[in-house]
């Protein structure tokens, strides 16, 4: 059921306003900022105890009766019968509210605040989070105030004053129920954030800034734009100075060192501190160790430092990061228990397993950062199968046999009604030594679009689904990609992130299938040369959504699951309305990259894709019989397979490795503004090009011209955020 309500109005303003007893002779002086005629200001709501409502109502009709403004913004007034009834109120205000922004106040008004201020909160920029001047860290104690001294500062929370975004306050309202409603209005806000960020604290001086200065505020939520485009000339733009560290490496043996030099020669040769404990060495007290890179300083157990946790002790700076075997011997069972000390609380242990640390160059190209972020990820792995046991235990094999780094991963595998049973058996037989196993099997078929879309559903902002039909087969490194890019473009520094990148492909493109003249075939590096890109191997994004291998991030999937609810409902738009004009996917009626491509083009999103030699790919799709490749003639079959077909990249120490993990621009991933841009067609563009090609594209199917913010909402992009379904 839908129930409309009148229009939101775009750039005006509902100033909500509690009043007690004691304000009655200052209201005059608290209500001025808002008696005066305003572009923005439209009501201001006054809340106030039920005991006090109509000496309330008689004081501000005096107020009223003489002043001298005949255009003012409408001023009402609701009562509270109780301080348990507040919240429910100052709820119900916000609810009836049908304006672009709500200022919440306390009772102080805007006194106290600085002219600049002022002028903010009453007219604010086109930032989709809470703004204000009093904001807040949480720490385990207690709440940290923030003090903002010339740009605008991330909080955990606001509390009032703030102005924000009336779309930010769902229409329950159950957070401000809470004991703590402001924190927990923050809490609320940061789940729909890509950084977790609850609010923005406003300067004190804001007043004292050029306006060009101002509109940089919005870069704290990652270029609200998304990305700058290859065509930007982004290789001449300044790049941020890396933030430095101190790191430690704990291994038992000299050889042990030998095989991790390429990650900690590479991390002291771009200024990080690098010190090195050889447990188990026989030598005493300090030593050198070389290699062909880099001479580092090894200390051993001795009387001066008997223990790890005094040598840790005897180091000059706390470490941000060490590195360790993943082995059960006499020191390594106490690194848990010398972490839990104080000093040592912000410090990352990242657990390497011995057979992994070959493999391990690429952590080296990781800044401090993105290492100290190492244990937050949570990737899942799932699994989509019906009636292929030979293609199952295929992709199987190839996910035992990968390097995880000493990551535990969990494995989800989604059986279809009709599996038979020896892919039941396939299942019976098989062992995951990296972690936990779940098993879902369906009782009524559902086909493939529920079977992907259903197989996986993110539990936090830090939790990603990598997303795999059993006839694909993936590459031993397959998780050092994902890992390596997951850092860089979801925990590194804020140039690195952006709400518009929904994925990591593992798939390298050789063909581009959505041209309404059919599949063509694709070179990334060769249209990148021609293009005059500076660097043809770097990797790219492509709007694009793989589905041969390719990991999703949590924000944009619940937004695809909201969004494909709103498509299949029919409520916006009927289902055989074709949402992206001219492309080949509009006839894929059963399958869900039909729908996610939809979205795609409407919000201007990107996948990031790998561009290495010879199209040496992190996952490859053998094309089996199923859902989407139809029995025909084996010659044509294997033409079409032939297209297909990728070398998968193989170990470091292959006999003849085709490339290398690390085979990129200064061998490291690239920053995000470098990164070429492609629409749907696989053609050169910028992402400002494809946010305004979705935007009008929106305005043309739901005739909605609101400005659209990046806060992954599927209902207020196709304009539903006026109804309450039912």
């Amino acid at each position: 059921m839908n129930l409309s309500a009148p229009p939101v109005e775009n750039h005006s303003l509902t100033a909500i306003l509690p009043i007690l007893s004691d304000s009655f002779e200052g209201l005059e002086i608290l209500l001025s900022p808002f008696l005066v005629p305003s572009d923005t200001i439209r009501e201001v709501v006054l809340i106030c105890p039920q005991t006090i409502f109509l000496d309330a109502r008689r004081v501000l009709k005096k107020i009223l009766s003489y002043s001298d403004t005949v255009e003012h913004p409408n001023l009402s007034l609701l009562p509270y019968t109780g301080s348990s009834f507040y919240n429910s109120t100052l709820s119900s205000a916000m609810f009836r509210v049908r304006t672009e922004w709500v200022l919440v106040l306390d009772n102080h008004g805007l006194q106290g605040l600085t002219s600049g201020q002022q002028a903010y909160l009453l007219s604010p920029l086109s930032i989709s989070l809470p703004v204000g001047p009093h904001g807040f860290l949480r720490s385990p104690a207690n709440s940290n105030r923030i003090l903002a001294t010339s740009d605008l500062e991330p909080a955990e929370y606001l509390v009032p004053p703030f102005v924000a975004p009336t779309r930010l306050f769902s229409c329950t309202f159950s957070y401000l129920a809470d004991s703590d409603p402001w924190l927990a209005f923050g809490v609320h806000i940061a789940k729909t954030h890509l950084e977790m960020i609850g609010g923005l604290v406003l300067p004190s001086d804001i007043n004292r800034r050029e306006q060009n200065s101002r509109l940089e505020m919005t870069q704290i939520e990652h270029n609200l734009t998304g990305i700058l485009s290859a065509g930007n000339d982004s290789h001449t733009q300044k790049q941020p100075v890396p933030t430095l560290g101190s790191f430690v490496l704990v291994v038992p043996h000299l050889e042990d060192l030998h095989a991790f030099m390429p990650v900690v020669c590479r991390l002291q040769s771009v200024g990080h501190i690098v010190s090195v404990l050889l447990y188990q060495a026989s030598s005493s007290d300090t030593m050198y160790c070389s290699s062909e890179d880099c001479t580092l300083q090894c200390s051993t157990l001795s009387h001066t430092a008997p223990t790890f946790h005094s040598w840790l002790d005897s180091l000059d700076a706390s470490p941000d990061v060490i590195f360790a075997l993943d082995v059960q011997d006499f020191l390594s069972v106490t690194f848990t228990v010398v972490l839990r000390h104080e000093s040592y609380r912000k410090t990352t242990l990242i657990r390497l397993p011995r057979a992994d640390i070959p493999h391990s160059d690429w952590i080296g190209s990781l800044t401090l950062p993105e290492l100290r972020s190492w244990n937050i990820p949570e990737i899942t792995i799932s699994v989509i199968t019906d009636q292929r046991p030979h293609s199952l235990q295929r992709l199987l094999m190839s996910l035992t046999r990968a390097r995880y780094f000493g990551e535990r991963i969990r494995l989800r595998i989604n059986l279809e009604q009709t599996a038979d049973f020896k892919t039941f058996r396939v299942l019976q037989d098989f062992e995951w030594p990296h972690g936990d196993v779940f098993v879902h099997h369906r009782v009524i078929h559902g086909g493939l679009l529920p079977a992907v879309v259903e197989s996986w559903y993110p539990n936090s902002n830090d939790s990603y689904g990598l997303l795999l039909e059993d006839d694909i087969e993936v590459s031993p490194l397959f998780f050092a990609w994902i890992k390596m890019t997951v850092l860089r473009y979801r925990y590194g520094g804020p140039e690195n992130i952006s709400p518009s990148v929904f994925g990591i492909s593992l798939y390298q493109q050789k063909m581009v299938e959505l041209r309404p003249e059919g599949r063509r075939f694709f070179d990334a590096r060769a249209l990148f040369a021609s293009d005059g890109i500076p660097n043809p191997s770097t990797p790219y994004l492509s709007q694009i959504p793989c589905s041969w291998g390719a990991v999703y991030f949590p924000e944009h999937w619940r937004e695809f699951h909201d969004y494909l609810s709103i498509r299949l409902s029919e409520y916006s738009m009927k289902i055989d309305e074709n949402v992206v004009p001219d492309i080949r996917s509009n006839k894929w009626v059963k399958s869900w990259k039909k729908y996610f491509i939809e979205l795609v083009y409407l919000r201007g999103y990107v996948m990031l894709y790998p561009n290495y030699a010879n199209f040496t790919s992190l996952s490859i799709n053998h094309l089996e019989i199923g859902s989407h490749v139809k029995d025909q003639p084996e010659a044509e079959y294997l033409r079409k397979k032939a297209l297909f077909m990728l070398p998968l990249m193989p170990l470091t120490n292959a006999s003849v490795p085709l490339c290398r993990l690390l085979d990129l621009p200064e061998q490291k991933l690239p920053s995000l503004s470098s990164l070429p841009v492609l629409d749907l067609m696989g053609k050169l563009s910028s992402v400002s090009d494809l946010l305004e090609r979705g935007t009008k594209r929106r305005t043309e199917l739901t005739g909605c011209s609101a400005a659209i913010s990046l806060t992954y909402d599927a209902r207020e992009l196709m304009c539903l955020q006026e109804f309450i379904w039912l």
